[in-house]
């Protein structure tokens, strides 16, 4: 009985975290896109040399700062939505997450051989791997069905549109309305 109530909250809790992992999947290859074209190769270099100097344990410090240099400006945005201007408090926010996410990218890749260093890094992040892994085995099956449910009714709406779509219905529909109107 707890089994089956449970069940939905983990499935909950799957998809948020498949929502974050989809997130990252489709915004990583932007920003690390973005980051090799600006003018930060030898900025990177230098920090790789910096980085490969310092203990593990300081390099934790170095990857958590764009998070903890991003609060401000976090709550900041939020303030200004308090204060009614929504839009512009979004667009700060997600500016400021952005560049969080994009220096926490760049972070992470000069930063990784050195933070796998640590043995409970090393198993905090097999352990994010394997949930993912997880999350994605839970919602899988309904994942298939709604590409099932898609694929079905995709084909339900082409035989009513029929081959031209949408568009070729309404032709077809306006020629007949004007062809009822000439008589």
């Amino acid at each position: 009985m707890t089994r089956r109530l449970l069940k939905p909250f983990w499935i909950f809790i799957a998809l948020l975290f498949l929502l974050e992992a989809w997130l990252w999947d489709r915004i990583q290859p932007l920003i690390a896109w973005l980051v090799e074209h600006l003018p930060w190769r030898e900025f990177k270099a230098a920090l790789s040399r910096g980085v490969a100097q310092l203990p593990p344990v300081i390099v934790i410090f170095l990857f958590a700062l764009p998070e903890v240099l991003g609060i401000p400006a976090q709550l900041f945005s939020l303030w200004i939505v308090a204060k009614g201007a929504v839009v512009f408090g979004t667009v700060l926010f997600l500016l400021a997450k952005g560049l969080g996410l994009m220096a926490t990218l760049v972070l992470f890749e000069v930063c990784h051989e050195k933070l796998m260093e640590l043995s409970w890094f090393r198993y905090v992040y097999r352990l994010v791997t394997d949930a993912r892994a997880w999350a994605k085995l839970q919602v899988q099956p309904m994942l298939d069905e709604i590409t099932r449910l898609r694929r079905e009714l995709m084909l339900r709406v082409k035989a009513v549109l029929g081959d031209g779509g949408l568009f070729e219905m309404l032709r077809r529909i306006r020629a007949a309305v004007k062809k009822r109107a000439a008589r």
